[in-house]
């Protein structure tokens, strides 16, 4: 099962009250051939997303009274069918022997894990890196480091910014946290948005990629327009499609 989607089953759990005991947890995800060491590696990567905390025997899940945690956060292991969708989508946007520049988030995690064709990769996420390890058909690939996000396990920076003009790529692919109604673009990290903005500079075609929860919403760094992208893929493009951006939509 995909790390993404075992969150997904973990979150859904923990959000029906504040508090769980440990062995209750493991119990419960043990239905899903989930292993203990494997339900605790991804427990201790909501601990880190501020999602819960873990004491001895216990776990508290912040997300039901923690106002402080952003909903991106929150929900980032959610609507694992609306990333799988799209993640398979880009698969026919794919040529052999690809470059790509992959940028951060969950969609982009998922849409590594199925490539189905030698490609080679670039990115600054720490996480693309390691799925990328385990798919054979990434030839090889490439981490540009800087200043590491602990949240998100980016890099970012001046230094990750500039490294990027020693590969040339043929795409980039990055995911929005929010499209506005005029098709402003939003991440929500501005650091991390600079990163794939040096990389969109360097490019022509530049795949964004939005499930059909971030339409009309307003984030909280934009950066980028729509009107700029090659395409944007998403898992319902009706629903895209109904606010009138200016992009091809898959």
């Amino acid at each position: 099962m995909h790390r993404i989607q075992r969150k997904d089953l973990l979150l859904e759990y923990l959000c029906q009250k504040p508090f769980h005991e440990m062995n209750h947890v493991l119990e419960h995800v043990r239905k899903f051939n989930i292993s203990a060491t494997t339900a605790r590696r991804d427990l201790k990567e909501l601990e880190n997303e501020s999602i819960i905390t873990m004491s001895y025997g216990g776990i508290n899940f912040l997300g039901v009274h923690n106002k402080s945690c952003s909903i991106d956060v929150r929900t980032s292991s959610i609507n694992f069918n609306k990333k799988m969708i799209i993640a398979k989508k880009i698969l026919n946007l794919l040529e052999k022997n690809d470059v790509i520049f992959v940028g951060t988030g969950s969609t982009c995690e998922v849409f590594v894990t199925l490539i189905d064709k030698p490609v080679k990769i670039v990115t600054n996420s720490f996480r693309i890196l390691q799925l990328a390890k385990d798919n054979s058909n990434v030839q090889y690939n490439v981490l540009f480091g800087g200043k590491l996000r602990e949240k998100s396990q980016a890099f970012y920076g001046s230094f990750c910014e500039e490294s990027l003009s020693l590969i040339q790529f043929s795409k980039v692919i990055f995911s929005v946290n929010r499209i506005d109604e005029t098709g402003g673009i939003y991440k929500s990290n501005e650091e991390e948005a600079r990163v794939e903005l040096a990389a969109l500079a360097r490019v022509q075609t530049k795949i964004l990629l939005a499930d059909s929860t971030k339409f009309n919403k307003v984030g909280f760094f934009k950066f980028y327009e729509t009107k700029d992208v090659s395409c944007l893929v998403t898992d319902k493009p009706d629903v895209a499609k109904q606010y009138n951006l200016d992009v091809q939509i898959i």
